[in-house]
């Protein structure tokens, strides 16, 4: 959450927009240096962390650290500066730090996994007694950055023996990108099987719910909101329901927080309390777009948008591409958002410029 005005803005924004999670950044994530925290920042952190009752908090790296830099330079700088990270999450009560697991750049992947492991392990005993933990981040295999596979995932936890202070986000788009289907309840099973069986359940802590502009392994990081990219609102159904991982925290980091990131939320929410079974809703089109189809029902799953309608159409005739670009839609003869969430019922219209709509 935005946390301009003061951290603790992260919190009261959160709750304003019925979040029970949130992620903030401690300082500044494209800067090194930040100024000590003064203990009357906490304080109000804390105040505010009480007062609105969110159940949950943690913080994310700044975007220079490399755990993993070939150069020892940058090393030394990121091992700083990821203490400062750690001794901010403590002052502040937050139990995990989320940290992309960096970059081999110029060594070999094998190094830059020995590398990170005496980075985190030198960290874990340089804080020993403390509560905030490390939370490896999935990554979407960009250029050299580690994390992209469960595997190597694995592999880091090992190397810092399985410590209680490590553990793993898991976000959704940065698998997906990576080359793990999520998509359909196959690809889904196979996926969340084998996290389970390389890195265990049991390490997951916080769940990053994103949607992806990219398609399947094209390892290229750009989230999407929920239901409205190439992953789909089914899996995103899955997931919020899978008993396996409702231990986890579920945060989005969905694009224009200001203003989308309570549809993002209220999406997920709503899947996750409502029958998950599919719901079932009419379409009408209007205009020239009648001739490829006048009125129908579709069914589609819990939380789906008009977007997600508009998909579908498009993806069983394409005639119907685009159809929310050049349509108003109208929810229940009310204008409406492409990413409005529908229900049960609802009747949704597809209307074009000059049709009488």
């Amino acid at each position: 959450m935005p946390t301009s005005g003061g951290i603790w803005n992260g919190l009261t924004g959160g709750k304003a927009i019925g979040c029970t999670a949130v992620q903030v950044f401690t300082g500044n994530p494209r800067q090194w240096q930040h100024p000590p925290m003064e203990h009357e920042t906490a304080d109000q952190f804390r105040a505010a962390w009480q007062e609105t009752g969110i159940a949950f908090t943690c913080a994310h790296d700044s975007y220079l650290i490399n755990l993993a830099a070939p150069d020892a330079e940058i090393l030394e700088k990121s091992r700083r500066a990821f203490r400062r990270e750690l001794d901010r999450a403590e002052m502040l009560g937050i139990p995990w730090v989320v940290t992309h697991m960096g970059a081999h750049l110029s060594s070999t992947p094998e190094e830059a996994v020995d590398l990170l492991c005496e980075s985190m392990n030198l960290l874990l005993r340089e804080t020993e007694g403390m509560s905030a933990g490390i939370a490896l981040e999935t990554t979407a295999g960009q250029g050299t950055c580690l994390g992209a596979t469960f595997e190597q995932i694995a592999r880091v936890i090992d190397g810092c023996a399985a410590h209680p202070r490590v553990g793993v986000c898991l976000d959704t788009c940065h698998i997906f990108v990576a080359g793990y289907d999520i998509r359909d309840e196959e690809s889904y099973a196979r996926t969340f099987d084998s996290f389970g069986s390389v890195i265990g359940f049991d390490k997951l802590k916080i769940i990053h719910a994103n949607d992806a502009k990219k398609p399947l392994g094209s390892r290229v990081d750009r989230h999407e909101h929920i239901g409205d990219g190439e992953i789909g609102m089914p899996a995103f159904r899955r997931l919020v329901t899978d008993p396996r991982m409702l231990h986890a925290p579920v945060v989005v980091e969905t694009p224009d927080a200001e203003t989308m990131h309570a549809v993002n939320v209220d999406k997920l929410r709503r899947m996750a309390q409502e029958d998950c079974g599919p719901m079932k809703v009419k379409v009408r089109l209007f205009g020239h777009f009648s001739d490829y189809a006048d009125a129908l029902e579709l069914e589609v799953p819990a939380g789906a948008t008009v977007n997600y309608v508009a998909l579908t159409l498009a993806s069983r005739d394409a005639r119907l591409e685009g159809i929310d670009r050049h349509c108003r839609a109208a929810v229940n003869e009310e204008y409406s958002d492409t990413t409005a969430t529908l229900h049960e019922g609802d009747e949704l219209a597809f209307i074009p410029p000059m049709s009488g709509g």
